[in-house]
């Protein structure tokens, strides 16, 4: 049988669903998919497209699963999909939500499993916990390298104009549970859907603010640096050696904080009290790596093999 769980998770990203609502309903389809097996023997063998019929028919149609997903916020063609049984389940699933994006948006990809995997050579754990960590330390790197914008003279500045100012392309917001960048946990939930990342329960909850989710590399995640270790732990392009050093300066200086120690100093900054919930923090940085030809090595390289 299809792995279940890749066929759930990739109908979940067709539907564009936001981080909460992917994880409920993967939960409730999840269970409602064991109850249907568990009742009837003869549908556990089912295989290729008669199980995405299975889903359409059993599990995605199911009115629990409508239900919840009448709250989310999804095109009304993709509800009545759901609603009617035929949901494209052979397409998105053959798909397999291949990174068909410019090296804008694989630098981000890069960058955030470099985050993860340089965080847990930093702290000797495996992974970042609880998920929300990973906003504030993306938020931080792209803090500091918001300080440095106008702080070298006009002799040393490029010709490059926007390159100089890489980072991660999100812009933060104000939340109660701190900076929060909607982007960011899309791109987590591609890289997710892609393997590239995993997202797993932990038994104990590392916070009273965050649910209990510790983000690590997924399988093709730890692939692609098992291949490209060289490459990705020194970049050769002045586009990305700004990004990575401030990078860096950040997990010296935070991955050791617990989640409460590190919310009480970002919140503590003078930027963060003087914005109210809602407001901009951060703006995204300005890049344009898809306007040139040139491009690092080690990014072109990645891109090929994640695609």
């Amino acid at each position: 049988m299809v792995k279940e769980s890749l066929a759930l998770l990739r109908v979940g990203e067709w539907a564009d669903l936001s981080d909460d609502e992917l994880h409920t309903y993967l939960d409730l389809a999840s269970s409602v998919e064991a109850k249907v097996l568990e009742d009837s023997e003869h549908l556990q063998e089912k295989v290729g497209e008669e199980y995405f019929d299975f889903l359409n028919e059993h599990v995605l149609s199911d009115e629990r699963v409508v239900k919840h997903l009448e709250s989310a916020d999804m095109p009304v063609s993709k509800l009545e999909d759901f609603e009617n049984g035929s949901v494209p389940v052979t397409e998105t699933y053959s798909k397999r939500y291949k990174l068909h994006y410019g090296l804008d948006k694989i630098a981000d990809f890069v960058m955030l499993m470099k985050l993860i995997r340089e965080y847990e050579k930093e702290t000797g754990e495996r992974g970042i916990a609880p998920r929300d960590k990973l906003q504030y330390l993306a938020y931080l790197v792209n803090y500091q390298l918001s300080q440095k914008d106008d702080l070298r003279p006009e002799s040393m500045r490029t010709s490059l104009k926007n390159l100089e100012h890489t980072g991660y392309r999100y812009t933060f917001n104000k939340a109660k549970s701190g900076p929060l960048s909607p982007k960011l946990y899309r791109d987590k939930n591609r890289l997710f859907a892609n393997q590239l990342l995993n997202e797993e329960v932990m038994e104990d909850s590392v916070s009273e603010y965050d649910e209990p989710y510790r983000i690590t590399l997924g399988e093709v995640g730890e692939r692609i640096f098992a291949r490209y270790e060289d490459h990705l732990s020194s970049f050769d392009s002045v586009l990305m050696v700004e990004w990575d050093h401030r990078q860096q300066d950040v997990l010296e200086e935070y991955a050791a904080m617990s989640y409460s120690q590190l919310r009480n100093e970002v919140q503590s900054m003078p930027k963060f009290q003087s914005k109210d919930e809602g407001d901009e923090l951060l703006e995204g940085r300005i890049r344009d790596f898809d306007e040139i030809t040139p491009m690092t090595t080690s990014l072109v390289e990645v891109a090929t093999l994640v695609q």
